[in-house]
């Protein structure tokens, strides 16, 4: 990274020692920036090679940090505020550079989800990583993005569902979206078990798109797609049937025996347009396990997490502001197709990744 802005600070002040904080300032500064793009999607993958790295986003005139392996968002300084303007045409030629190599990283959902199901396949005998790597993600840091949530459960053939509308509130188009669904279990009713020898394990809960479709800024609907226009049911059901539970190890309750876990929803590479919807229905099964996987029975979850307002599950629940963060009364328990007619009220205790960020929504205390 160039450092001219800080030796020619040094130098001016004749010896007087640079302080941390004017040396922080400088370094944030435009002209100190290692990337530049015009808009956030357009960021690289911030890999372990770019750990440290500082790039600017023209559009938002914000300036981000890679640091273990997440955009972090950085306050400018109104030194650094007042030079976007002069900067921003000399800087032309390193958006398109840097723009051109984004595109050879992966950057699709498709290499998370690559990832999610090979760990996935192997389940409980490697789901220890999983834990490690879960253990701390309370920690992470918001990179707010105007994505939000809305949420209504209902029972349909005695099997527990969500509907699920996922709002793009931005003039750009996303993709690689996760959702996390947080609840608390006993890991004999939700983690999946091996079994031994010629007989089967078991797969307390396991997770199937029901519905997909995508509500665009008119109000027309359509049947999901991906962006080569095939149609996106095989390609959610794969990702959905191979994301297991993910328990937070460090969250043990001894008192009750429970952990708190999380239950990813990948869309996958969908892209939602601009002020569009995507409504989609999960339904919450068990299975079996064979063949180093889980195979739904299509038979009620071991977990019931289709209640009237008294579940006490993190996602499900309902808060207060004072104490969580936002006022919420819960997921309500609706009929099957109610929100044709009526809107979910938005859940902010959902929440939303992109490419392992986490852009919307309010995690767990444990």
């Amino acid at each position: 990274m160039k450092k001219i802005a800080i030796i020619s600070l040094c130098c001016t002040a004749l010896f007087t020692a640079c302080s941390d904080d004017s040396s922080t300032s400088v370094k944030l500064s435009i002209d100190t920036s290692d990337i530049f793009v015009q808009k956030y999607d357009d960021l690289p993958v911030c890999s372990d090679t770019r750990e440290g790295s500082f790039a600017f986003v023209k559009d938002e005139k914000q300036a981000y940090t890679c640091h273990n392996k997440v955009w972090t968002l950085e306050a400018l300084t109104s030194s650094s505020s007042s030079k976007i303007k002069d900067d921003s045409s000399s800087s032309e030629a390193s958006t398109k550079e840097t723009s051109s190599s984004t595109a050879n990283e992966p950057s699709s959902s498709e290499t998370k989800t690559q990832s999610s199901s090979a760990e996935s396949s192997s389940s409980a005998e490697s789901s220890s990583s999983a834990e490690s790597s879960a253990s701390e993600e309370s920690s992470s840091s918001v990179i707010n993005r105007d994505i939000k949530v809305g949420a209504y459960q209902f029972n349909f053939s005695s099997l527990d569902f969500l509907n699920l509308s996922i709002y793009n509130n931005e003039k750009q188009p996303i993709d690689s979206l996760t959702l996390r669904l947080y609840v608390t279990a006993k890991p004999e009713d939700i983690e999946a078990t091996p079994g031994e020898g010629n007989v089967p394990g078991t797969c307390p809960l396991l997770v199937d798109e029901d519905i997909c479709q995508m509500i665009d800024s008119t109000g027309i609907s359509s049947v999901c797609h991906l962006p080569d226009g095939k149609s996106a049911d095989d390609h959610l059901r794969t990702y959905l049937r191979h994301s297991y539970p993910i328990k937070i190890s460090s969250s043990y309750n001894a008192s009750t025996g429970e952990y708190l876990y999380f239950i990813p929803i990948p869309l996958g590479s969908i892209e939602l347009p601009p002020s569009s919807r995507l409504r989609i229905d999960i339904g919450f099964t068990s299975g079996i396990y064979q063949n180093g996987g889980c195979e739904t029975l299509r038979t009620p979850a071991k977990k019931n997490l289709v209640t009237d307002g008294t579940s006490t599950d993190w996602s499900w629940a309902a808060h207060k502001q004072d104490i969580d963060g936002a006022d919420y009364d819960g997921i309500p328990l609706w009929e099957k197709d109610q929100g044709d007619t009526a809107k979910a009220p938005i859940n902010p205790y959902i929440a939303i990744y992109r490419k392992d960020e986490l852009i919307s929504g309010i995690l767990p205390k444990y």
